[in-house]
């Protein structure tokens, strides 16, 4: 029988039937309405075959030109984030902040030959010296001065106001190389600075390759449950990708980073703002419209600070009564969170401590939030100076310093939308599903809402897609 004859009902039926095969009515209508008779061949397969039963998932999938042994392929690691901390702990998260990123900066090129502060201190002419910041000043005389420590002494540092390096941005708790001479005064030995080096990322090729797309799509803050909720936004959204036409065909993973519900008690007066009050109910509502999504899509879900998990950072993942609610391909993570998507590595982070870089940040708002995100990847850590508006909680484990250069980094939490790249590392600060709120129009602030982010794991091609209406 010619494939070209497999279009209607019945001979679909017929061919199915007589290689011992159950279809599902609802895989048979999109087989017809997708027109996908030059296909059902393919669904012929041996692991088919023994199962006796095609689904719509197992449609869906060939539709997207995937057999099988063909699945998305992704890696999840799951930490086991401590819930109570101790003094200890806060001590351990600064040691380890130093030693994971002065061991970064230590390797580069300008860096190596550094020594300890105590050593520099007894030594002459050029210097090398890894610290972190524990304060930053300016003198009297327009001088930038600091004070840099590591795990066994401290030293001062001053940067010229006629030098290059006086102009840097120094942020408290950063952890920096410094390349100087030492300077002997009344007192302590002082360094004089010539440059300073930081853990940066290094600059990196995106990868373009023959392969078939293969797209991450990023979306963050939903706010299921405020009133404000752009519920027919989300819901097109949803339709465009059941529909697996264009771009969506070759859509993997789907990416959302945080306020996926409004919560409550998150502000005073919250309960005014809400159309559904009880925060069960809201996830119970998302998981519908997340039901909604093909289950060959794989789903990550990563709390905020409007979710039922501790406010503080590193958040922990959600409970397991709320993971019930979810469908079987979503996968809770804590924030932030790596994940490793066909090969690339994906940094996901809601986003807190975005309020504190744009205040440190000279330029940066939240219209240009890539200026604060160019900072934090260049000082390889997602919240560089501790406390501020950043609630963190110690931890024996820094898991905001950036280990591993991401390919993608995806973030959210201030309602804004902003695509950009820094070093070759493409990243978005991820639209908001939320209309705009009271506060944001006491603060003159417009957020960018409904637009869906796609990066190619494959090329460098982003695709946005705006389902604003």
């Amino acid at each position: 029988m010619s494939v070209s004859l497999f279009q209607d009902r019945i001979s679909i039926l017929d061919y199915f039937h007589k290689h011992g095969l159950l279809v599902s009515p609802s895989a048979l209508n999109i087989i017809l309405e997708k027109s996908m008779g030059q296909l059902i061949p393919k669904m012929i397969m041996p692991d088919m075959a023994d199962s006796g039963y095609i689904d719509e998932k197992t449609v869906r999938r060939l539709l997207r030109g995937e057999t099988k042994t063909g699945r998305n392929d992704f890696e999840v690691y799951l930490p086991d984030i401590k819930v109570n901390s101790s003094v200890e702990d806060f001590r351990q998260m600064f040691v380890n902040r130093y030693q994971k990123l002065s061991r970064i900066i230590a390797t580069s090129g300008t860096m190596r030959g550094s020594t300890d502060i105590r050593t520099a201190k007894k030594s002459y002419g050029e210097i090398k010296v890894i610290g972190m910041v524990s304060s930053v000043d300016t003198t009297k005389n327009g001088h930038k001065r600091m004070v840099i420590e590591d795990l066994e002494d401290n030293l001062q540092v001053i940067m010229m106001k006629d030098k290059g390096p006086a102009g840097e941005l120094i942020l408290q708790d950063e952890v920096i190389g410094v390349v100087g001479s030492m300077g002997k005064g009344p007192g302590d030995p002082v360094m004089f600075v010539n440059e300073i080096v930081r853990p940066d990322i290094p600059y990196r090729v995106i990868d373009e390759t023959k392969k078939e797309p293969e797209y991450v799509a990023s979306l963050s803050d939903i706010h299921v449950g405020s009133k404000t909720f752009r519920e027919s936004d989300f819901m097109r959204m949803v339709s465009w990708i059941k529909r697996s036409e264009g771009e969506a065909q070759h859509l993997k993973y789907l990416i959302l980073s945080g306020d996926v519900i409004d919560g409550i008690g998150v502000y005073p007066g919250q309960e005014q703002d809400l159309d559904i009050i009880n925060p069960v109910e809201q996830y119970e509502k998302l998981g519908e419209y997340l039901r909604e999504i093909p289950e060959d899509i794989q789903i990550f879900v990563m709390p905020g600070n409007h979710d039922v998990v501790r406010l503080a950072e590193p958040q922990p993942n959600f409970t397991g009564k709320v993971k019930e609610i979810f469908p079987e391909n979503a996968i809770m993570l804590p924030n932030p969170h790596t994940l490793r998507l066909n090969g690339k590595s994906v940094l996901i982070y809601h986003g807190m401590s975005l309020n504190d870089m744009v205040e440190l940040v000279p330029g940066a708002n939240f219209s240009t939030i890539g200026k604060a995100i160019d900072e934090i990847l260049k000082r390889r850590h997602l919240a560089p100076k501790y406390g501020g508006k950043t609630p963190l909680i110690p931890s024996p484990n820094d898991y905001h310093v950036i280990e591993e250069v991401p390919d993608i980094f995806i973030t959210g939490h201030i309602h804004s939308h902003y695509l950009g790249n820094y070093k070759g590392v493409r990243y978005v600060n991820s639209s908001t599903w939320q209309s705009q709120t009271d506060y944001q129009k006491m603060m003159n602030f417009a957020p960018n809402p409904s637009i869906l982010t796609m990066f190619d794991l494959n090329s460098k091609s982003t695709i946005l897609k705006n389902f604003e209406q």
